[in-house]
């Protein structure tokens, strides 16, 4: 009796990658699959054609206007980049969170640092905070409001409260059509402030916006300070 044997042949297709999207350091949006980064090289009314970071001729990635993965080509020429894309995942959360809060850059920077949990490799190349700072606020100057040019203006409701959403701005008052005073303080420095035996009173012109008199500040000696 014989027996038939059947072989089956074809091609084994390869796993298509999952694929991610982040900015540059100069907020050009970047691709990411398997460990490698791409940009954008040009767009058409149906494709975008992305191409490595640091060799353009070689692999690429096809995605359409919705980001969509539709093919990839070629191979890449160097090692993965999981240790600078590490890097700039922890940048783009410090420079998005800059831009959405008012807390200060340098504990933005701690703390994403701590969360971030980052391998040996990258944060021998995470560049310090101090390096960071400049773009950063540059970032963040972007979006602030305007300086105004008169005593006719809005104050944004993140101005006007602490980093723990307390009252900062206490009295916004017009006392005549071109005077109005402004008052800052939290109700834990006016009570501080009350309870003093001593305080201290200082105005300063030189420092002031243009648009007001005078800067006065009012302060209270606790713990000797």
């Amino acid at each position: 009796m014989a027996e038939a044997f059947v072989i089956l042949t074809g091609e084994i297709q390869a796993k298509s990658p999952a694929i991610s999207f982040m900015n540059s350091n100069k907020g050009k949006p970047l691709l990411v699959a398997d460990e490698y980064t791409f940009k954008l090289n040009k767009a058409t009314t149906t494709t975008k054609y992305w191409i490595c970071t640091i060799n353009g001729r070689a692999a690429k990635v096809h995605t359409d206007l919705t980001n969509l993965l539709m093919k990839t080509a070629g191979n890449h020429s160097h090692l993965p980049e999981k240790e600078k894309i590490e890097v700039r995942e922890v940048r783009e959360k410090i420079k998005q969170r800059a831009i959405n809060e008012t807390t200060p850059i340098p504990r933005i920077y701690d703390e994403e640092r701590a969360k971030a949990m980052l391998s040996t490799t990258a944060i021998a190349i995470l560049p310090s905070e101090r390096e960071m700072n400049s773009g950063i606020n540059k970032a963040r100057r972007a979006i602030a409001p305007i300086i105004p040019t008169t005593q006719l203006f809005d104050i944004p409701e993140s101005y006007s409260k602490t980093l723990n959403k307390n009252e900062f701005l206490i009295t916004d008052k017009t006392v005549t059509r071109r005077q109005r005073i402004l008052l800052f303080s939290t109700s834990e420095q006016l009570k501080m402030l009350f309870a003093a035996e001593t305080i201290f009173m200082d105005g300063t012109f030189s420092t002031c916006p243009s648009m007001f008199d005078q800067v006065y500040t009012i302060h209270a000696i606790k713990y000797d300070q």
